[in-house]
């Protein structure tokens, strides 16, 4: 277990109370003390690029996760000890007055890691909601154009930092997504109302929001926060400069449960967006689109394998 593991100020703060819990309630050794804020801590970096809250995690999420790190090659073993950190996380919350479940708590897996989707989105739905986002501003219309990408072209959150300008292909009507840690790169069509949402955005939004960027330097205030405006090619930028939009994808995202207390996240409408897509296409088109590098990736949204999936969860995630 490597030790020299850095998160950012935030995270190694909520580590802190964690790391006393481990000590006292626990009384855990200096080496489990270690393995287990590490293990929380990539958990909770994990949390962070998904633009979520602790308070926001479910038995998805922590399901969600262990995925990823199946994805990623490691082992049942290692998985499990990383759910085990988690767990203890919550309990640490809980020690400290937090009223909620354990979400990690009786997760234990005995075989291969296959999350279940659900509480889906239908495509009324998910149209409903980009309908009633309503753009007024600068900050309202930038979060416009990121959830017409979220609903009609299934865009994670990392790819969403990983778009620049450039990628935005409006002559053609396409859009190029770079690949990311766990997805492959893919050129999607645009539907014709982000066309015109595009433009705007990207040629008077983007060049405002830098401007302000620009004014904001000039006047001393946060100078370390920021890059000159014509250094920053990432398409999507926080109201003050920052490229990274974290922060912003947070309040967005209460801002849509606003609208429908039914939306969790970003990571449940890519869910639903795929599942609506199987419904349409041919399982390879979808793959592609998705930009799943295995077409077992794919298949899990499939709605007539949704019943062997959930006889899976039953058997490899008992919760006991």
């Amino acid at each position: 277990m490597r030790q020299g593991y850095k998160f950012n100020g935030r995270i190694s703060s909520m580590l802190e109370s964690f790391q006393v819990y481990l000590e006292n309630e626990q009384q855990q050794s200096k080496h489990y003390v270690r393995q287990n804020k590490n293990y929380a801590g990539l958990f909770l970096t994990w949390l962070e690029k998904e633009s979520l809250e602790p308070e926001q995690v479910s038995y998805a999420e922590v399901l969600a996760y262990a995925d990823k790190l199946k994805e990623k090659g490691h082992a049942i073993g290692y998985i499990n000890r990383n759910i085990l950190a988690i767990r203890y996380y919550f309990y640490s919350l809980q020690n400290e007055g937090e009223p909620r479940p354990n979400p990690a708590a009786g997760i234990h897996l005995k075989g291969a890691v296959r999350t279940v989707p659900h509480d889906l989105l239908n495509k009324e739905e998910l149209e409903a909601l980009y309908n009633s986002y309503e753009a007024n501003d600068a900050r309202t219309h930038r979060n416009k154009v990121i959830l017409s990408l979220l609903i009609f072209q299934g865009i994670t959150n990392e790819e969403l930092h990983k778009l620049e300008a450039h990628h935005i292909k409006l002559k053609e009507g396409k859009i190029h997504i770079p690949a990311g840690n766990q997805t492959s790169s893919r050129i999607l069509k645009l539907e014709a109302e982000q066309i015109m949402e595009l433009y705007e955005y990207i040629h008077v939004t983007r060049a405002k929001i830098l401007a302000e960027q620009t004014s904001t330097r000039r006047s001393g205030r946060k100078p370390k926060q920021f890059k000159e405006a014509g250094t920053i090619h990432q398409l999507f930028i926080s109201m003050n400069g920052c490229e990274n939009i974290k922060t912003s994808l947070y309040h967005f995202n209460q801002a849509l449960r606003k609208l429908n207390p039914k939306y969790r996240n970003a990571i449940q409408i890519r869910q639903s967006v795929i599942t609506e897509w199987l419904k349409e296409k041919d399982l390879r088109t979808v793959q592609y689109m998705a930009g799943h590098r295995h077409v077992s990736s794919t298949e899990r949204y499939q709605t007539n394998n949704l019943e062997d999936l959930k006889e899976a969860l039953n058997k490899y995630h008992p919760l006991k």
